[in-house]
C-alpha cells in the first residue's frame, strides 16, 4: 500500500471516530432529556408518557444520523467523484444506513469510505436500538400506566 492508501484510511477512521463521538453526546441527550422529561412531566402515564418520550428521542437520534451523514458527505465530496454535495449526501445516506445505491461506487484509494460508512451507521443503529429499548424498559419497570395501555 501506498501512502495516499494509509492517508485515507487513517482520514476515514478519524471521521468515524468524529462521527461517533457526535452519536455518543447526542444518546447522553437522549437519556437526560429522558430523565427531565419525567420530572417535568411526572403526571403523565401510559401512552401520554411513552409517545412523547419516544418521539423526543426519535427526534433527537435523527439529527445525530443527519449530522453523520453530512460528515461522510463532506469527506465523499472533497474525493471529487460527486459533481454536488446532493449527489454526495445521497450516497452518504445510502451507505450509512447500509442500503448502498451500488451505482457510484467511489475509486481507489477512497473505496475505504464506504465500508466504514457503513460500519459508523450500523454502529449508530445498534446503539440507537439499545437505548430505544432501554427508555421502553425502563417504562415497564416503572409501572408507569403502561398496564392500563396494554392492557
Amino acid at each position: 500500500m501506498d501512502a495516499i492508501t494509509w492517508e485515507v484510511i487513517i482520514a476515514g477512521i478519524f471521521t468515524m471516530g468524529f462521527c461517533l463521538s457526535i452519536h455518543a453526546l447526542f444518546m447522553f441527550a437522549v437519556l437526560r432529556s429522558q430523565m427531565y422529561f419525567r420530572r417535568r412531566f411526572h403526571m403523565l402515564t401510559g401512552i401520554g408518557l411513552v409517545v412523547p418520550s419516544i418521539l423526543l428521542a426519535t427526534v433527537l437520534i435523527t439529527i445525530s444520523s443527519t449530522l453523520q451523514i453530512m460528515i461522510w458527505a463532506g469527506m465523499c465530496g472533497m474525493t471529487g467523484h460527486f459533481d454536488s454535495f446532493r449527489d454526495a449526501a445521497y450516497f452518504a445516506g445510502t451507505t450509512y444506513t447500509t442500503l448502498g445505491s451500488g451505482r457510484e461506487p467511489l475509486g481507489p484509494p477512497y473505496r475505504v469510505f464506504e465500508p466504514l460508512a457503513a460500519m459508523n451507521g450500523m454502529l449508530a443503529a445498534g446503539l440507537n436500538t439499545a437505548i430505544l429499548f432501554a427508555i421502553l424498559s425502563n417504562f415497564g419497570r416503572k409501572r408507569s400506566g403502561l398496564d392500563e395501555f396494554f392492557g
